[in-house]
């Protein structure tokens, strides 16, 4: 077997074309072929802080195994990782052969452990898929075949697990679990000021998100501070989707306080097999309205505001606009196992825990 790295325009289009190969005829949609493509061309302002290393096993035909992209970011000195995996079955030497390269690469560069399943930074993706293999992936999650978990679990890696949530169907405000927590907010309505993204003033209210992630997610295991720039981008590209009610702000004065990301599972405008692009955007210009699944993605509060329900609040808003724009649904993005408050608050709002996601370590 041959292992390399690819550098070559020809390469990076193995790499993509293996990738089409392996999502043809899952039941799953690529999210994150765009975002390989602007790795690739260097276009993405992570690649600034982030480098990416392609990297491809072969047989001696030539023939791809398995691949992934290395990645090293400065933020998570650390850490190698391992993400956009991909293989075939029946390949455990190949995939073996796949992790040494990484641990090498990880140890030149004074890394400890090898990390699978985060995507260069947790705001862009975390975890493998490790249940529901059969079901499709709402926007942004993973999907992958039983086998991938299966692999890892073989080369001996530790595992961090995820959980996400469901609500089927999303109740009316009269029959919602939220009901019972109308006191609290009243009171907290009156303490604080909530509004939507403004995108009149989108450098302003962006930056405001990533202050807001830096100081709510700073002690999250795989999270590391982001700059400004590197959230413009990522809510540019979301927006030309999501509306701005998608993005709920909580003030407390004139101090952002807390947020709530959510926006319609914008995977029901693709098909099974297809690489999400540029035409579901016009597919969302005109056919958005019928979605029925949202998807809330992460909600954050800062410190010195937390244990007062502001959670409660922001998903009582972001559930409003989900009705309002037709959603009949809700599923979350993960949480981590170990994060007892935020797994304990989605028991309580939604009707039962989903899908289970894993990300793997292997120390170097």
């Amino acid at each position: 077997m041959n292992v390399r790295v690819v550098k070559s325009r020809s390469g990076r289009s193995e790499f993509l074309r293996f990738r089409r190969k392996i999502y043809s005829g899952s039941p799953y949609i690529d999210d994150n072929y765009f975002m390989l493509l602007e790795i690739f061309s260097g276009k993405l302002h992570l690649t600034q802080s982030v480098d990416f290393f392609p990297v491809i096993v072969s047989d001696e035909e030539d023939n791809v195994l398995c691949e992934g992209l290395v990645v090293f970011a400065l933020g998570l000195p650390d850490c190698i990782q391992l993400c956009f995996f991909e293989a075939l079955p029946d390949q455990e030497e190949a995939v073996k052969l796949l992790l040494k390269k990484a641990c090498k690469m990880g140890r030149e560069r004074n890394c400890s452990r090898l990390v699978i399943g985060l995507y260069g930074h947790v705001n862009y993706g975390l975890g493998l898929l490790a249940s529901h293999f059969d079901t499709g992936n709402s926007f942004s999650e993973p999907g992958n075949p039983a086998y991938y978990i299966d692999y890892f679990r073989k080369a001996g890696c530790s595992e961090t697990r995820l959980n996400s949530y469901l609500t089927d169907p999303l109740p009316e405000p009269s029959e919602s679990p939220l009901k019972k927590y109308e006191r609290v907010i009243r009171r907290l309505e009156e303490g604080f000021h909530f509004r939507f993204f403004d995108r009149k003033n989108f450098e302003q209210d962006s930056r405001i998100f990533t202050d807001l992630n830096n100081l709510c997610f700073h002690e999250h295991c795989y999270y590391y501070e982001r700059d400004y720039e590197d959230d413009r981008e990522m809510l540019k590209e979301l927006f030309l989707f999501m509306k701005e009610d998608s993005l709920i702000y909580a003030f407390k004065g004139d101090k952002p306080a807390a947020f709530i990301l959510w926006y319609p599972d914008f995977n029901e405008l693709a098909k099974a097999g297809e690489c999400f692009g540029t035409k579901h955007f016009f597919k969302n210009l005109y056919a958005g309205n019928k979605i029925r699944t949202a998807k809330v993605v992460e909600y954050g509060v800062i410190r010195e505001c937390r244990g007062l329900g502001l959670p409660v609040v922001l998903i009582d808003k972001a559930y409003r606009q989900m009705r309002k724009h037709g959603m009949t649904r809700m599923e979350s993005s993960w949480v981590l196992e170990e994060n007892a408050d935020s797994n304990s608050f989605c028991r309580a709002i939604t009707d039962s825990a989903y899908k289970k996601y894993v990300v793997f370590e292997k120390e170097i």
